[in-house]
């Protein structure tokens, strides 16, 4: 059973890079320049804050799987940022 949870979280992983890589080329094309690393990392701190901000919402809406979700994310993403 531990396999078939590797490959979820691979799934939900994938789901969470590629939306970031949107976020990504959605600023370059909004900008019409390539984006900097200190750009996405700004990028990437502000999805990791509105998720932050989605899992209380869900989590005061009795919606934890939802919660737990958007924490997954978090936690896909912090992968990305420096350490603090």
């Amino acid at each position: 059973m531990a396999l078939k949870t590797d490959i979820q979280d691979d799934k939900e992983r994938l789901g969470t890079i590629r939306m970031v890589l949107a976020a990504i080329k959605q600023r370059e094309v909004d900008t019409r320049e390539d984006v900097s690393d200190a750009d996405v990392l700004q990028l990437l701190e502000k999805m990791v804050k509105q998720r932050r901000e989605s899992a209380e919402q869900y989590r005061s809406g009795e919606r934890p799987e939802l919660a737990e979700r958007e924490e997954r994310e978090i936690e896909f993403i912090r992968v990305y940022l420096p350490e603090p």
